[in-house]
């Protein structure tokens, strides 16, 4: 409120809803209307109603946790001592490559390696310690644990609708390329598994924690597609999608995350996180 007249004209996004999501001759029709009273040539994005009613309510949630977490580190400059708040808040405001960007939108594998979920249980610790009054630290590591879980559920699930296929997961370092395992996310999950009282078995060259890890694999299995080096690494400029770690056999089912990998001949794919049917 205060600048709605402004704000009509000058929007962000408009979003469009249709029945299946697609842009029909409707919608084609709106943005035509649209785009003569619009001064800032806004972007359109189309979706069903229920992903542009989901945009609208996340969009406002998103602006919710940023006031939030700036507000907290105020109150941190407040317990603490010695911190202007103004000098931290602006120098993340101008991190434009991840924090204020597009880095970190793809939904898919959690949040993983030794620093961020470190920093996150460091700062609960100081949240107690300096006596903050709330820990969006611990509702932020929960969320990450629960997540986590869930993904084990639907993979112990898609293993009973496949005849008890084995579950095995593709990647279990923290991140493609590296050897390191330490806080992976792949590891998490696969925790979740075994405590539903299943089996899992890890695919990864390069991982330096063998337990559990095989080098291929000789029958079919649901897989989970832990890595992606396309979405880990695309701000780098590498292109190079993650190769299969050992030849996938057929009649296996591919869970994917991230949503990118296509139909394969004989297997069944399954684009986590995408309902739409």
């Amino acid at each position: 409120m205060g600048s709605v007249k402004w704000d009509m004209v000058n929007p962000e996004m408009i979003m469009i809803g249709t029945e299946d999501g697609n842009p029909n001759a409707l919608a084609k029709e709106l943005i035509e209307i649209y785009k003569p009273l619009m001064k800032n040539n806004p972007r359109y994005e189309i979706g069903t109603w229920d992903e542009c009613e989901a945009i609208k309510i996340f969009y406002n949630t998103f602006i919710s946790a940023k006031v939030g977490l700036v507000n907290m580190i105020q109150d941190f400059a407040m317990k603490i001592g010695n911190i202007n708040v103004d000098v931290v808040t602006n120098a993340l405001a101008g991190s434009t490559m991840r924090i204020m960007g597009p880095k970190y939108m793809t939904a898919g594998m959690g949040d993983a390696g030794a620093c961020h979920p470190r920093d996150n249980i460091a700062l609960r610790w100081l949240a107690k310690e300096y006596d903050i009054g709330y820990d969006l630290f611990d509702t932020v590591m929960h969320a990450r644990e629960i997540q986590a879980e869930n993904l084990a559920k639907f993979l112990i699930k898609q293993s009973e609708y496949s005849s008890g296929l084995p579950i095995v997961i593709h990647g279990k370092s923290y991140k493609p390329d590296v050897p390191y395992c330490i806080g992976s996310y792949s590891t998490l999950v696969g925790h979740y598994i075994k405590e539903s009282g299943h089996q899992v078995v890890y695919l990864d060259p390069l991982a330096d924690d063998t337990t559990d890890v095989v080098t291929k694999l000789d029958d079919p299995a649901v897989i989970l597609w832990a890595h992606n080096r396309k979405i880990t690494y695309e701000y780098t400029g590498d292109q190079l999608d993650t190769q299969p770690y050992c030849e996938i056999p057929k009649g296996s089912v591919i869970v994917d995350p991230w949503r990118k990998t296509p139909d394969i001949a004989g297997m069944t794919v399954v684009h986590y996180g995408n309902t739409r049917f």
